[in-house]
């Protein structure tokens, strides 16, 4: 039993180990495509650095914008490919790869032989992932049959021990063990030809599947370049439509450009003869402008005299006004202070009167 379980956790261990590395192995090959995007792209984001720039300032990916400037200020094509300047760029933008995600006009107007490229990376990507985890089922499927066959056999064992004690002749434990080993050996045939049954099978359909992927592809190749042709041959065809009509317009904005030219050249000896008139009627103007500028002058200095009369009228007056309000108020000030000391003087008078009185009472009653 302690055996049956030491297998079963190996088989888990090892169904665990391989989906580990499945993982990482897409994993690459994912981080690959991604690398390889940036690559496709970086040319394009060198040349279209005014573009670029905006984009990149402020963000974690602001220093690829020197880095830019000095690739764009290199010859890489006479530049040896080694060179320690161009690697680091690269290194760079390798290691930074999520920055083609802010680029996604670029991706979209790639060349088609990028096109083809990525997408031949993405297929292998599809087809890596297909066939990675489908041999990755099929063996935690052999797993588990082998740990099935395990137990049968762990069965078969004490089966045997069992008849070993019960068969107490050694010629009947001999003819036992014949038996017996005759069982396990055509047992283990009988699954080795199911596996190797079940192997051809899924390698035939593998192959079939292929078959069909390949001549799918060829003919829609096939296809593609007929459809290639046909638009090639319209091109052409339109192309030299367009060169006919480009001559006959040429001709026709030659002849407008003629008779252009010849208006203007009539409108502009009109203008010669119309400018002298122009400037005659504009130097009667000017000098009629001096004259009254002149006589506004000589008004001003009178209105500034007139006006300096009057403000100092208007000073005096305020003045004058002011005066009289203070006067008034001062006025007004005694007449009331002089009406309150009067009525004070008034009520003492009358309680010194009362005060009198009252003591002349009590006088009288002594």
């Amino acid at each position: 039993m302690d055996m049956q379980q030491v297998e079963a956790s190996v088989a888990e261990d090892f169904a665990r180990i391989r989906e580990t590395q499945i993982d990482n192995v897409i994993r690459l090959l994912e981080k690959s495509i991604e690398r390889l995007k940036i690559s496709i792209i970086l040319p394009r984001m060198a040349d279209d650095l005014n573009e670029v720039e905006p984009v990149l300032r402020n963000t974690a990916y602001e220093p690829a914008i020197n880095l830019l400037r000095r690739l764009k200020g290199l010859d890489v094509v006479k530049t040896q490919m080694l060179n320690i300047e161009v690697l680091h760029i690269i290194d760079y933008f390798q290691s930074n790869y999520q920055m083609y995600e802010m680029f996604p006009r670029y991706l979209n107007n790639i060349s088609e032989y990028d096109k083809t490229l990525l997408v031949s990376f993405e297929t292998i990507l599809a087809v890596a992932k297909r066939h990675l985890w489908r041999t990755s089922k099929a063996e935690i499927i052999m797993e588990r049959q082998l740990h099935v066959i395990y137990q049968e056999r762990e069965a078969t064992l004490k089966r045997i021990e069992y008849y070993k004690k019960k068969l107490g002749s050694k010629k009947a434990l001999l003819r036992w063990k014949w038996a017996t080993q005759f069982l396990i050996l055509e047992k283990q045939e009988a699954d080795l030809a199911n596996r190797k049954w079940k192997n051809n099978v899924r390698i035939q359909n593998e192959i079939e599947k292929r078959t069909q992927t390949l001549r799918k592809h060829h003919e829609v190749s096939v296809q593609k370049q007929n459809e290639l042709a046909e638009e090639l041959e319209k091109a052409q065809a339109e192309y030299e439509k367009l060169i006919t009509k480009n001559a006959e317009n040429e001709k026709d904005l030659r002849d407008e450009k003629n008779k252009l030219v010849i208006q203007l050249e009539n409108a502009l000896h009109r203008y010669d003869s119309n400018v002298g008139e122009k400037l005659r009627e504009n130097l009667q103007l000017e000098d009629m402008y001096k004259a009254a500028k002149k006589e506004l002058d000589n008004f001003m200095v009178y209105y500034r005299k007139e006006e300096a009369v009057y403000n100092k009228i208007v000073v005096q007056y305020e003045q004058e006004e002011q005066r009289k309000h203070q006067q008034n108020i001062l006025v007004f000030m005694m007449n009331r202070a002089a009406r309150k000391i009067q009525t004070y003087w008034q009520e003492w008078r009358r309680a010194k009167q009362k005060k009198a009185r009252k003591a002349a009472k009590k006088a009288k009653k002594k």
